[in-house]
């Protein structure tokens, strides 16, 4: 298999999400599902179980959902547990679980618990929905999250790092709620100096990839639309500058974080800028713009997956919302060769004589022929 460049890619592929099942997860019906590779339609009226078959998906391959920061709201009413399963990988070899019941969570990949790094490395994911959306408009924690989504499917391993930053910022979150910080405060302020610096890092190196794979996306799509570009924007502003310029940054905040009772610098305040022609985007382009550049932002995250030598399952929700056919068209191209692409939509009559590998039907939270 070649990629959408023509260039052969770096080592054996993971070649697609072989099956879905499902039992008690929000509306869906009880059943196995077998999506298809390549680009797959998914039809179906508002709550017809579109976007819970995508949050299912997304929630085995990375054991979190996407649309609750609580695992209890993916059960469905009147049940006492969830639980979904992929067959992934090469052959479908692997498999993926995840189950909650009564506060407890079940994470399993191939019959064992895996080190969550190596549990989400198993089947990358790209998803876009509606509240990716938002962060075009510049919303800082949503660009935190594309960033941090985007490390995770390209470098799994980068989960420790993250996890440590949010582990020493809680520290630091609680003494200084306490009413704490004097001298213990110097203290956490190095540790935090520590994992911020990796952070940072890893987020930099991110984005400066990003916004490559976007500008090469953009030159094959058919879609005039000026070139949008992305910087990434740490906390603090030196904070490239390595452990000890973010360690002084602590240090000359400290007054007002004591004053405040709680953390004012660091990369949970970091930011992702996304300018089209040289403004930002959510000042200049319109809703349709938009959608178009947020896909072409998604197809640029799969490129750096597949960079890597896997294949990602891309989730696009809604995939024509605030699309005319001729810029649906144009974008869809984006996604011509990638192994497994599910893009759900209520409109099927936009998608008329558009390419696609597979089109399917939902109705009552079950997968039908159509």
């Amino acid at each position: 298999m070649k990629d959408r460049r023509g260039a052969p890619p770096p080592g054996p592929r993971f070649l697609l999400l072989a099956s879905l099942t499902t039992r008690s997860f929000r509306n869906l019906a009880d059943a196995t599902v077998i999506p298809g590779g390549g680009r797959q339609l998914l039809l179906g009226d508002n709550g017809a179980g579109k976007t819970s078959l995508l949050e299912a998906v997304y929630a085995a391959a990375t054991t979190r959902s996407f649309r609750s920061t609580e695992l209890a709201a993916c059960v469905r009413h009147g049940e006492e547990g969830f639980h979904v399963a992929l067959a992934a990988g090469v052959d479908g070899r692997d498999r993926l679980e995840l189950g909650w019941r009564q506060d407890v969570r079940l994470r399993r990949a191939n019959d064992r618990e895996l080190p969550l790094a190596e549990h989400v490395g198993l089947q990358p994911v790209v998803l876009w929905t509606a509240a990716e959306a938002d962060l075009l408009g510049g919303a800082p924690a949503l660009g935190r999250r594309l960033i941090d989504r985007g490390l995770v499917s390209t470098r799994p391993t980068a989960l420790a790092g993250l996890g440590s930053y949010r582990r020493v910022l809680a520290q630091k979150r609680r003494l200084l709620a306490s009413g704490g910080g004097d001298g213990s405060l110097e203290a956490w302020n190095g540790l935090l100096a520590d994992a911020a610096a990796a952070v940072i890092a890893l987020r930099a190196t991110y984005v400066v990839a990003l916004d490559a794979a976007l500008a090469a996306v953009r030159e094959r799509t058919p879609l005039a639309l000026p070139p949008m570009t992305l910087d990434y924007v740490p906390s603090p502003r030196v904070g490239l500058e390595g452990r000890d310029a973010i360690l002084a940054a602590f240090e000359r905040v400290a007054p007002r974080e004591r004053d405040r009772g709680a953390p004012l610098v660091g990369p949970h305040r970091d930011a992702l800028r996304l300018s089209w022609g040289g403004r930002p985007v959510g000042d200049v382009a319109s809703a349709g713009e938009g959608k178009a550049l947020g896909l072409l932002l998604a197809a640029a995250q799969g490129a750096l997956v597949e960079a890597t030598g896997r294949d990602p399952v891309y989730l696009l929700d809604d995939a024509d919302a605030e699309l005319d056919r001729g810029r649906l068209a144009a974008v869809w191209e984006a996604f011509a060769g990638a192994a497994q692409v599910l893009a759900t939509s209520s409109r099927p009559e936009v998608w008329e004589g558009l390419p696609r590998d597979g089109r399917r039907s939902l109705s009552s939270g079950r997968v039908i022929d159509s």
